[in-house]
């Protein structure tokens, strides 16, 4: 049995994996491969952002300040 290359992502280091690899073939030349690469990897990010979402819970003024600090 083949190893999947991709699984649902289950903590915050395998996260970050997938978020570099997703940025890597984002800046490669555009082939159906990649292209199926970059939505299955997308899903999977959307769903772990969805089950971690803290943004609900935070204040906006106090996130907005956050994000502008970090960039």
């Amino acid at each position: 049995m083949n190893k999947l290359k991709y699984t649902i992502v289950k903590s915050k280091k395998q996260y970050n994996e997938y978020c570099k690899k997703l940025e890597h073939f984002v800046c490669q030349k555009p082939t159906k491969e990649i292209g199926q690469e970059i939505e299955l990897l997308t899903i999977l990010i959307e769903k772990w952002d969805k089950e971690h979402n803290t943004f609900n819970e935070s204040d906006p003024i106090q996130l907005l300040k956050s994000l502008m600090s970090d960039h």
